[in-house]
């Protein structure tokens, strides 16, 4: 009867949604305790760490950033796909770019969706889409904040997914996490760039 007391007060105490995360883990998770769960963490610098695996982890992605800071923990997760070899179009760039899009919306709501060429730009013919998002002067990308009305758990500030092209004729997408921590995390790694300027 005491454990049973104990366990419905710890509930009550820490909500659910306040414990989630993504992909397996947890809002503010320090290394050691994501490392304890079998994932190997690449050291990339500035609190930057890159695995092949999580978790929970989608087969979409390839591969995952996290940003783990020592007194935050986890506060951004970015998940990458596989290379998506595409026409100069961006046929299947756009197609792939607009499942996440539409999987993420019936998830989490409305999303805030931008879709343009750079003024100025000379990639404006269809047939040069892919150049235009390769020189970064085409931009395909969806943004879900409780401002355009998202319907985002509190633990998650921010979610993007955008679509970058690496070559002509290839490109991936890109869809990023920034929980609820992230401005603690983000002081972290400023204080870190800056500490011997």
């Amino acid at each position: 009867m005491y454990k049973f007391l104990i366990s419905i007060f710890i509930a009550i105490s820490f909500p659910l949604e306040v414990l989630s995360g993504q992909f397996g883990l947890e809002v503010g998770e320090t290394k050691k305790s994501i490392t304890n769960k079998g994932v190997i963490l690449k050291d990339d610098g500035s609190y930057w760490y890159y695995t092949n695996k999580l978790p929970k982890g989608n087969p979409k992605f390839k591969e995952y950033g996290l940003i783990i800071t020592p007194n935050t923990g986890l506060c951004k997760i970015v998940a990458y796909t596989d290379n998506i070899y595409t026409n100069s179009f961006g046929t299947e760039l756009k197609s792939e770019f607009n499942f996440f899009a539409t999987a993420l919306e019936n998830k989490y709501g409305n999303s805030e969706k931008y879709d343009f060429l750079s003024s100025g730009s000379i990639w404006t013919d269809d047939n040069y889409w892919t150049m235009g998002l390769l020189k970064k002067e085409r931009y395909l990308q969806n943004t879900w904040n409780k401002e355009y009305g998202s319907n985002l758990p509190s633990y998650i500030n921010f979610l993007s997914v955008r679509a970058i092209a690496t070559r002509s004729d290839e490109g991936s997408i890109i869809v990023s996490y920034e929980f609820s921590n992230t401005d603690e995390c983000f002081k972290e790694q400023d204080e870190l760039e800056t500490q011997n300027l």
